[in-house]
C-alpha cells in the first residue's frame, strides 16, 4: 500500500544558528511506524530546546 503522503521532522533555525544544519530531516512515507518515530524524536527536542522549537511536516506524496 502506498502512502498519500510524506512527513519529516523539522526544527528552528534558532536551535543552531551558528552552524551549518539543515532545518528538516527526510521525507518518510506517512505510516503508522514513521510517524510514531517522528512524534518521539519531536517530544525529545520540545522538551530539551523548547515548546514548539520541533514539528512535523507533512507533504503529498
Amino acid at each position: 500500500m502506498r502512502a498519500l503522503f510524506e512527513i519529516r521532522l523539522r526544527w528552528s533555525d534558532e536551535i543552531f544558528q551558528e552552524e551549518a544544519v539543515p532545518s528538516g530531516s527526510l521525507w518518510l512515507p506517512d505510516i503508522p511506524r514513521n510517524r510514531h518515530h517522528l512524534n518521539e524524536a519531536m517530544a525529545l527536542g520540545n522538551r530539551l530546546y523548547g515548546d514548539k522549537t520541533h514539528w512535523i511536516e507533512q507533504r503529498q506524496a
